[in-house]
């Protein structure tokens, strides 16, 4: 059996989704097969990079790579279920690593689950640890949900670079060499939702870039935050609620249902906000990281994400 790990090929996103959909299907013994998507998205993103896992020239399995600046994450990683324990896995695992380590993502993480060893063994062989739970919070969307904030997809092209760099000093100031304009670029472009902002207009104290709807990673009736942060400051918590504020109008006004976040408990003030705001766990993961170090899980910071 030989096994190969190279870049992903575009005409192999549909045999590697339907990978992905049937691996955690059978996992999680759940029904995948819904309109989110996660691998085309992700794909026409400059900051990701996605990795084939082949068995005698074969597509078996695959992986994602993420680069936010000095950050970087893997997954999700999937292998085809009849090539389980194959090795294919650890194949990618280190790939992955070997990449981020190129690009010079100083920090290294991933989600897993919490209750499986298998997972846990599989990355302890590259250095990842476990440390706080990362949880999946929802909350439903009213119609009258107040219009906060502004919409970075309505700011003249001329000032897109600036707002962009203004996001990036925020994470900057969370943790060094975070950023996240990848993902912010790839919204925008790919017309996946919005980047909702708070604060002065030349200077954002927070913003959060969301995925609306139906091929995208929300899916259906949903607007999911797959980033947002705050500025480090006297006032962020009171921040913190008008960024959310501004995310559940969004959510409103482009007819969700529910509005879904995710957060490291870790981050303690962030996850005690979102429970008193009327969000509820959906589920949990727990997140690896590489080295064993917390980079900006800490107590008083205000970001949302979940490494998923």
């Amino acid at each position: 059996m030989q096994i190969e790990v190279r870049p992903l090929l575009q005409a192999e996103l549909d045999d590697a989704d339907g990978i992905l959909r049937d691996a955690f299907g059978t996992l999680l013994g759940i029904d995948m097969n819904d309109d989110t998507e996660v691998f085309r998205t992700r794909f026409r993103a400059q900051h990701t990079v996605a990795l084939a896992g082949l068995v005698d020239g074969v597509l078996v399995g695959s992986t994602l790579v993420t680069l936010w600046g000095s950050v970087g994450f893997l997954g999700p990683l999937s292998v085809t279920p009849r090539m389980w324990n194959s090795g294919v896995g650890t194949r990618l695992v280190g790939a992955a690593t070997e990449l981020l380590d190129a690009r010079g993502a100083t920090h290294q993480g991933l989600f897993t689950f919490p209750q499986s060893p298998m997972h846990h063994w599989l990355y302890h062989k590259f250095g990842f640890w476990p440390r706080y739970l990362t949880v999946i919070m929802s909350r439903p969307v009213g119609g009258e949900e107040p219009v906060l904030g502004w919409r970075m997809s309505a700011a003249a092209p001329a000032s897109r670079q600036a707002l962009l760099d203004a996001c990036a000093a925020v994470t900057d100031s969370i943790h060094p060499g975070l950023d996240v304009r990848g993902e912010i670029t790839a919204v925008l472009d790919q017309g996946l939702g919005e980047v909702v902002l708070v604060g002065a207009p030349d200077a954002p104290s927070g913003f959060a870039v969301c995925h609306s709807g139906a091929g995208t990673e929300a899916g259906s009736g949903t607007v999911y935050v797959k980033f947002a942060a705050v500025r480090p400051g006297p006032h962020t918590a009171a921040v913190f609620a008008a960024l959310l504020g501004a995310c559940q109008g969004f959510a409103a006004g482009a007819g969700a249902r529910r509005l879904t976040v995710g957060v490291n408990t870790a981050r303690h003030e962030a996850h005690r906000h979102l429970l008193g705001a009327g969000f509820r766990v959906d589920t949990a993961g727990v997140s690896m990281h590489r080295p064993n170090e917390p980079a900006y899980d800490r107590a008083d910071i205000y970001v949302l994400d979940d490494w998923r």
